[in-house]
């Protein structure tokens, strides 16, 4: 398109022209006739005779640009050797990695077990708060409040030690079925693959 097209338009739309051959040709013209409604809008905008709500009808703009976007089709993945010996080597590193984990937690416990029994002769709970009053005599802060003997002590010690052995049987239960039941599933790769 050439400028003095556009510029004829623009004539025509501000009214310094009044040839109607050429407001012919811009009806014909679908790019004129565009940017005649372009040239409208415009001149409305900057007179402030916009309508509160405007119309836009982008869905065919829309649907064009979708359609004209490139197909991308993905091959599917092959198994190769790559992927097996990833697959390999996670199936072995996860027991392990578990193991660890618990192994650490159970360290932890038993030294900290330890520690705390060997720094206080008598083990206070952490939940009591100790306080000054005002008034100079101490009170209890809830109503829940306890005095432990060095019995009642020893007893929950015992109770925590107990409670402690046996999440740890329970553990290393619980790896010896893994253990079996991934020597089951292996036992069934190697039976398939035969």
């Amino acid at each position: 398109m050439s400028e003095s097209k556009f510029e004829t338009v623009s004539s025509l739309v501000d009214n310094y022209q009044q040839n109607e051959a050429q407001l012919d040709e811009i009806l014909k013209d679908e790019q004129l006739s565009e940017t005649w409604d372009r040239y409208h809008l415009i001149g409305d905008v900057m007179r402030d005779e916009v309508p509160q709500t405007m119309q836009f009808d982008i869905a065919a703009q829309i649907a064009d640009a979708i359609a004209d976007e490139p197909t991308v089709l993905a091959p599917a993945p092959k198994a190769g050797f790559v992927e097996t010996v990833k697959a390999k080597v996670v199936q072995f590193s996860k027991p392990v990695g578990q193991m660890a984990i618990a192994a650490s937690a159970a360290g932890l416990m038993i030294f900290g077990v330890q520690q705390n029994v060997a720094e206080n002769d008598v083990v206070t709970p952490n939940q009591i708060v100790q306080t000054n009053p005002l008034g100079g005599f101490a009170e209890p802060v809830s109503f829940n409040y306890q005095q432990t003997s060095a019995a009642s002590q020893k007893q929950s010690l015992a109770e925590q030690q107990r409670r402690f052995q046996a999440l740890l049987s329970d553990h290393q239960q619980q790896v010896k079925l893994h253990a079996q039941m991934q020597a089951a599933a292996q036992e069934k790769v190697e039976d398939a693959t035969q």
